[in-house]
Parts: C-alpha cells; sequence; structure tokens
C-alpha cells in the first residue's frame, strides 16, 4: 500500500537521517518537550504517528513507518545518555552518590514512618475504635444517671410535703371547738407542732433551691402551688 502523508497539522517525521557513532543524529530530530511533559499521552503519540501516514480513506494501516520512528526515538535517546554520561561522569558521580545518600535517609525514614503507622493504627484498635463505642453509651449513662437524680429529688420532696400536710393536719385536730372545752396542755402541743410545721417548710424551701431543676416536672410545681404556697404564711 502506498500512503502520503497526512497535510494538516505539524508533520511528523517518517524518514529519518542516517548515523552512526561518529557522526550521531543531532537533538533537533527529537522532540524532549513533548516525551517530558506531564501531559505526554501515548496513546494520542501513537494514533499521531499512524495517521502521519494513514488516511481514513486507506483500508490498510502499514505501521512499519511508526515502528521506525519509535526505535529511532529510543536510540537517539540512549546514545544522548551515553553521551552524557560519558562525558559527565566527574559531575553525575557526586550526584549518584547523593542519591544513594537520600535514598538510604528514605530507607530509614519509611521504616520510621511504617513503626508510626503501626503505632497509630494499634492506639487507633485499642483506644478510639473503643471510645466510639463506648461514646454513645456514656452518654445515655449520663442522661439517665441525671434522670435517676431527679426523680429521687421528686421523691423526697414528695416525702417532706407528705410530713408537712400531717403536721397541718395535726395542728387543725388541735383547734378547739370552744374555749371552755379545750383540754389543758393543747397549747403547748399546738405550738410545738407550729414549730415542726416551720422546720419542716423550710426545709421544703431549701430542698427546692438545692435542686432548680424540681420546678421542670409538673407535679412538683403543682404541689408547691397547692400546698407549700398556700401555707407559706
Amino acid at each position: 500500500m502506498t500512503s502520503q502523508p497526512a497535510t494538516t497539522g505539524k508533520a511528523l517525521r517518517t524518514t529519518f537521517p542516517q548515523t552512526s557513532d561518529n557522526n550521531p543524529a543531532e537533538d533537533e530530530y527529537i522532540d524532549y518537550a513533548l516525551f517530558t511533559s506531564p501531559d505526554f499521552s501515548p496513546i494520542a503519540f501513537c494514533n499521531s504517528l499512524v495517521l502521519a501516514t494513514t488516511t481514513a480513506a486507506d483500508t490498510e494501516i502499514d505501521l512499519a513507518p511508526a515502528e521506525q520512528r519509535v526505535m529511532f526515538d529510543l536510540e537517539e535517546v540512549e546514545k544522548l545518555l551515553h553521551k552524557e554520561t560519558t562525558q559527565n561522569h566527574a559531575t553525575l558521580l557526586p550526584h549518584a552518590a547523593k542519591i544513594n545518600q537520600v535514598s538510604s535517609i528514605l530507607a530509614t525514614t519509611q521504616s520510621s514512618l511504617s513503626s508510626v503507622t503501626a503505632s497509630f493504627q494499634r492506639l487507633e484498635n485499642e483506644v478510639l475504635k473503643p471510645y466510639n463505642v463506648a461514646l454513645p453509651i456514656y452518654t445515655a449513662l449520663t442522661k439517665l444517671h441525671a434522670t435517676a437524680n431527679l426523680l429521687r429529688a421528686v421523691t423526697w420532696f414528695m416525702y417532706l410535703v407528705r410530713q408537712f400536710q400531717g403536721i397541718q393536719t395535726q395542728l387543725a385536730q388541735l383547734k378547739p371547738t370552744s374555749s371552755a372545752t379545750a383540754p389543758e396542755g393543747r397549747p403547748n402541743d399546738a405550738a410545738r407542732l407550729s414549730v415542726r410545721a416551720a422546720r419542716s417548710f423550710a426545709e421544703i424551701s431549701r430542698h427546692l433551691g438545692n435542686f432548680p431543676r424540681l420546678r421542670s416536672v409538673c407535679v412538683v410545681t403543682d404541689i408547691e402551688n397547692a400546698v407549700v404556697n398556700v401555707n407559706r404564711k
């Protein structure tokens, strides 16, 4: 098959100058910027080589020119590397030594990094993961503990109120229907019960002050309004 190179865009070389060890080809035959570009794509470069000698109308594809171009580029790169290392070995050797030194440091660093990674993994497995599992449980227990404390405070409040109501009932029973029928010693009992009632009321007030959240419970506020505040005077 005879094919013509594509006429659009930058044409690639399909024939190359003859080279020898005494007269190597010039660097201009290789586009080093193309190969060193971070955007270099082997697939796109291969397509460009094929399309340089093949058109869409061709029924057969001749890959020989593309292969010749790639082999030529490889040969030129190898020659250039040999030339540079031969002519600049005195400069390259210290760099090679530095590379070996850096490689040794890198190996030590990687070993230390692996040790740190293993330590962190162990810390994560033995501390972080159990902590993340225990944290919701701890939060729930904290809320349950607060609820239990509030319920105990409500229970004690109810006890103090019943005690206060019992004293008030006893005081009501001590009131004589008339001064003539009042038994002797009744005023002393009334005074004693009045002191007890005052102490009980003070204890209720102190309990409410020690637990402000008690007033967030409806039954506490209802009893406080119905019993405590009524007898405040």
